[in-house]
């Protein structure tokens, strides 16, 4: 679908539902009446790019500093002459024949060897590690990315009512992160059958703890309004990982955008797909459709 079709049917769901209800459409308008769940990006186009300018993921996520890498040492076989000492610690001496030029033994007059003394010496080798200059691995940084999630059904003209998670969206955990907690944000646009949007009382953003312990699910027990909620997820590098974002008391809806923000150097991005009690409406709806 091009993405100005996109554009215009995310606005029509959240912001402009009531202009094509049962009680504000003409006889003569043919206003989509359904229009299935799909999930994009703002790169498809849509004019909706909704975010809370208070959540700085790329803040909020571990940051690695910089780091040397590891680089085997080079070594080397040197070798020196040292003079020998006494142990008085005088250099140490010895007699050696002295040969004439042509090589032969030098005698005196009596035809008796001649000697001379000479330093003694002795050959060391040494193995020397020479000083290796290692490359700095960069710091790690975060990069944010989003998705929406997208989906409208006026076509019965009521409400629709499911709990629990609505929206499961699978990653792939990458390898060589930094250990530590990544937010993933969630930001819900909501419509009512009237045209009304609808506010949740609380949005509670999900979390990927990444080889970092364990992490206790999201409570919402005690929650008496309307609140949408992301998974707490606990993992490890390399992992795929399937996060649920969540809604309870559910007030009624016929249309929702749903952007979620995650850090896409450390998650990518799979698929996501609709759940729990909301897959079986997400089912029957087609585009231009009437609910059965």
């Amino acid at each position: 679908m091009k993405n100005f079709t996109k554009r215009i049917i995310a606005i029509f769901a959240v912001l402009a539902v009531s202009a094509a209800s049962f009680a504000g459409c003409s006889k003569k308008e043919k206003a989509p009446m359904q229009y299935p769940f799909e999930v994009g990006s703002g790169a498809d186009g849509n004019a909706l790019t909704p975010g809370d300018p208070s959540i700085n993921l790329d803040a909020t996520d571990p940051v690695a500093p910089a780091t040397e890498a590891e680089v085997e040492p080079e070594t080397e076989i040197a070798t020196e002459i040292q003079e020998a000492t006494e142990a008085d610690g005088q250099p140490a001496t010895k007699f050696v024949p002295v040969t004439e030029a042509d090589g032969q033994e030098a005698t005196d007059a009596a035809g008796a060897q001649v000697t001379e003394a000479v330093k003694v010496t002795n050959v060391v080798t040494n193995i020397v590690t020479k000083p290796v200059e290692k490359p700095t691995a960069p710091a790690y940084t975060a990069k944010k990315d989003g998705r929406y999630a997208m989906w409208l059904d006026i076509s019965k003209d009521a409400n629709f009512f499911f709990e629990g998670n609505m929206i499961t969206a699978s990653f792939k955990v990458k390898e060589g992160i930094p250990d530590g907690d990544y937010p993933i944000e969630i930001v819900p646009d909501l419509s009512d059958v009237a045209g009304v949007a609808i506010y949740p009382e609380k949005t509670i953003n999900g979390v990927i703890r990444v080889n970092n312990g364990t992490i206790e699910a999201v409570d919402v027990s005690k929650e008496t309004g309307m609140v949408f909620y992301g998974d707490a997820i606990a993992c490890k590098q390399g992992d795929t990982i399937d996060f649920n974002i969540n809604i309870k008391n559910n007030s009624g809806l016929v249309a929702f955008c749903i952007w979620f923000y995650f850090d896409c150097n450390a998650l990518e991005f799979i698929d996501a797909h609709p759940s729990g009690e909301f897959e079986a409406i997400a089912r029957k709806t087609e585009i231009g459709g009437k609910y059965e």
